[in-house]
């Protein structure tokens, strides 16, 4: 199936629903989806750098549960917007994920979706305008939605519609660093994992990603300690260890040279942020 005939399924979909629909690879990366404009209300606050991170740590959480559990979730984002994701695989191999949403469920709380546009700086026609382009369905019509969404993955998992049937060495490599970010990984590892040597890894996935393997697995552990610490749940030690670094010194270093500022300073200015430019407390 071609990409053209992926967007149409969307396509009918949004007809059938008015929900964003959109398809994502392992990394949460979105490859096709329509509308292609995202919802009005997530476009707006994502303007502010630290609410976008805070809801990329929400989708990433909610898709290590889709993927461990092989099974449509519908679950709320931070603001109470109702959303579905499913699993989608190739050949019996995870590929992907197919999502919908945000939508209105009746429990939505808009007032809160208003206060949080008026502190970004929208008056009320702004307001009214952005809110009024957010679908609005009841419970049962979301559950009815989402199943019809649950066979239309299944549909594209037996018709192999997603990319990566036959991963490339460098897919496969990236693959194995996202899965397993919680390790000490090397090249030696990496190189066994996906069975080529080190010369067709390392030209292999500088040519595909553009980076090298080395930089691929430093930033998907700290793509990986972002969302840790705009969670909030674990401590610096704690997050050092689940990314693999095991010192949390190391870790610190790692870090700020990266960004410019450590683990600490950066969950800390996250949560001002939030708190400044949007009244939100987790």
């Amino acid at each position: 199936m071609k990409k053209q005939e992926i967007i149409s399924v969307l396509y009918e979909l949004h007809k059938i629903t008015g929900f964003r629909m959109s398809l994502h690879d392992v990394n949460f990366v979105e490859i096709a989806a329509y509308p292609e404009e995202r919802l009005p209300f997530c476009a707006r606050v994502h303007e502010v750098r630290c609410e976008y991170d805070m809801c990329v740590a929400c989708d990433r959480e909610n898709l290590k549960v889709v993927r461990d559990s092989h099974e449509t979730m519908i679950s709320k984002c931070r603001y109470g917007l109702t959303e579905a994701v499913s699993p989608l695989y190739n050949f019996g191999m995870l590929t992907g994920y197919f999502m919908m949403g945000q939508i209105y469920g009746t429990d939505t709380d808009q007032k809160k979706l208003k206060t949080v546009l008026i502190r970004l700086g929208c008056n009320e026609e702004e307001c009214l305008d952005i809110l009024s382009k957010t679908p609005q369905v009841s419970d049962d019509m979301i559950h009815s939605y989402v199943k019809i969404m649950t066979v239309c993955a299944q549909y594209l998992t037996l018709s192999n519609a997603m990319p990566g049937a036959r991963p490339t060495v460098a897919e496969s490599a990236k693959k194995y660093i996202y899965e397993n970010i919680e390790k000490r990984i090397t090249i030696k590892d990496v190189c066994k994992e996906v069975g080529c040597s080190k010369t067709t890894l390392l030209s292999s996935f500088k040519r595909e990603f553009g980076i090298t393997v080395n930089t691929a697995i430093k930033e998907s552990k700290l793509q990986e300690a972002k969302r840790l610490l705009l969670l909030g749940k674990l401590n610096i030690n704690e997050i050092a260890q689940a990314t693999g670094f095991y010192d949390q010194s190391y870790f610190s270093k790692v870090f700020s040279a990266e960004y410019g500022i450590t683990p600490t300073e950066y969950r800390k200015d996250a949560k001002n942020e939030a708190d400044t430019h949007i009244g939100y407390t987790s």
